[in-house]
């Protein structure tokens, strides 16, 4: 609710400056103050439009590694929690994986492709 006041209160409210004030002092404080709004309004738009960046709609195409994996029982790490997993491939610990989805508290892995850094050809 606040952001409705600050986006469109601010503005309206300030024309009440011109009734007040004459109209220099008016327009040197109305027109700051609706450049904020705006200011404002660009940020929250873009706030709006951002992916999602946490909870579980944020996990697809996150990188982790495997903590334990005893058969189909799989633990793996990603962002700091540990999660119950299951993967086609087999999986070793400590490996580094991929989240593919979601499933309840499951989350389906597979394994993040190794890369070689060295030798690099091309470079000299």
């Amino acid at each position: 609710m606040w952001c409705h006041v600050l986006l469109f209160g601010l503005p309206v409210f300030g024309l009440l400056l011109f009734w007040m004030l004459p109209l220099p002092v008016a327009l040197a404080t109305y027109v700051p103050l609706s450049a904020f709004s705006l200011w404002l309004a660009v940020v929250v738009m873009r706030a709006l439009r951002s992916p999602v960046s946490t909870g579980a709609e944020a996990l697809p195409g996150r990188a982790g590694r495997v903590v334990t994996a005893a058969g189909d029982d799989i633990i793996v790490q990603v962002d700091g929690e540990l999660w119950r997993a299951r993967s086609d491939e087999p999986l070793a610990s400590e490996q580094p994986v991929d989240v593919l989805a979601l499933e309840g508290l499951t989350l389906t892995v597979s394994p993040r492709p190794a890369v070689s850094v060295w030798p690099r050809t091309g470079d000299w």
